[in-house]
């Protein structure tokens, strides 16, 4: 064991001595409170009105004014000719514009932007209302009861999410703690093409094999030091991203009522979590590297193990859900995560997923082992 951890010790100076790798390591982790204050900040933008203006090329009665009065004052609206509209559209005057020809209104709007997308949604409930308003006095008109009409059927909605959730916080929550293991992925990738393929290419692995290590002891260490390596990666990640996460909670009206399941057995899991990943990333990344003689063939047979840490972040946006995902190495890093901080603890599943990984582990390690006793691995 004390060889190991002077060839773990070795590996370490290497990789805090190489800049590059270390800028990995260190500042990769801050990409997660970077995105998650600008999706915060994006989020809030989209769920306030800011003063938007529109033109319009009629004239408003008193009650769809009184609409529009209702909203604020935050969409001001001027009424000109459709020749003076689109000018004013093209010198960007104006976020858009609404044409009117008998009783067919055309909203005209660009709704890759922000703006257009806020105003389509806006101007489609205010012109739903206003067609209700008109609706209900023609009843009246002709003494019809518009309630007989209009409120034939009543809709309710039970929220059944937790208090705190809603689509937002849980796409930013959930995209983090993917994050988390694209980070492990990432940093194991990194350091294992330097340590293994790095070393061969160079030609100092023939000088390990000469110091008083079995090559166990010189891949244990490699082995430690990746994990390491990792696991500093990811906790960064963690103490940055929970500052981001009460910073964004603080500051904007989207997420003023988040709530975090952060508690010690959420903490203690977490960290179980990281490591188990962290080892089993790391040791498959040795596998990989050790079937490659040059630092770049080494590079293309560890990359798509990045893709397999983003399997859950797919499966989310999909709405996909599927208890296989738990026995995907990797993959269940993230989904077990996700588990942990926006449902329950399910230790059915916590458990399947520790069991596949500390297999896999054990698995590859074996293979491992052998596979570095062959020349063709050494060389």
């Amino acid at each position: 064991m004390s060889n190991v951890l002077i060839s773990w010790k070795k590996e370490i100076r290497a990789i805090f001595r190489d800049k590059k790798f270390l800028s990995i390591i260190l500042f990769m982790p801050l990409i997660i409170p970077a995105f998650i204050i600008g999706m915060g900040a994006l989020y809030d933008s989209l769920n306030e009105v800011q003063d938007l203006k529109i033109g319009i090329n009629y004239q408003m009665d008193e009650d769809e004014k009184q609409l529009f009065d209702q909203m604020g004052g935050k969409i001001e609206v001027i009424t000109k000719s459709e020749d003076e509209l689109k000018e004013e559209y093209n010198n960007k005057n104006i976020k858009g514009y609404v044409l009117k020809d008998n009783n067919n209104y055309t909203l005209y709007l660009d709704t890759s932007s922000t703006d257009g997308m806020t105003l389509s949604e806006i101007l489609r409930r205010h012109y739903e209302s206003y067609n209700n308003i008109l609706g209900a006095k023609y009843l009246v008109e002709h003494n019809i009861e518009p309630k007989e009409v209009f409120g034939i059927i009543n809709v309710d909605l039970e929220e059944q999410a937790e208090e705190g959730r809603n689509f937002f916080t849980n796409y930013i929550i959930s995209f983090s703690l993917i994050y988390l293991v694209m980070i492990v992925v990432v940093t194991a990738m990194n350091t294992s093409t330097d340590l293994i393929a790095g070393e061969k290419e160079r030609g100092t692995f023939e000088t390990l094999l000469t110091f008083p290590l079995t090559s166990n002891e010189i891949i244990g260490g490699k082995l430690l030091a990746i994990v390491t390596s990792c696991i500093i990666s990811s906790i960064i990640g963690v103490f940055t991203s929970v500052p981001a996460l009460l910073f964004i909670k603080n500051h904007t009206e989207t997420f003023k009522d988040m709530v975090l399941n952060v508690n010690p057995l959420t903490v203690i899991l977490t960290i179980i979590s990281l490591i188990l990943i962290s080892c089993l990333v790391g040791v498959l990344a040795i596998f990989l590297c050790g079937r490659a003689k040059t630092f770049k063939e080494a590079q293309s047979k560890v990359s798509f193990l990045s893709f397999v840490s983003l399997i859950p972040m797919f499966t989310n946006l999909a709405n996909v859900s599927s208890d296989i995902l738990y026995f995907i190495p990797i993959a269940n890093g993230g989904q077990i995560l996700n588990d942990l901080y926006l449902s329950s603890i399910n230790y059915t599943n916590f458990l399947s997923f520790a069991l596949t990984s500390v297999i896999f582990t054990f698995v590859l390690l074996v293979y491992v082992s052998k596979q570095y006793k062959d020349e063709k691995a050494l060389f």
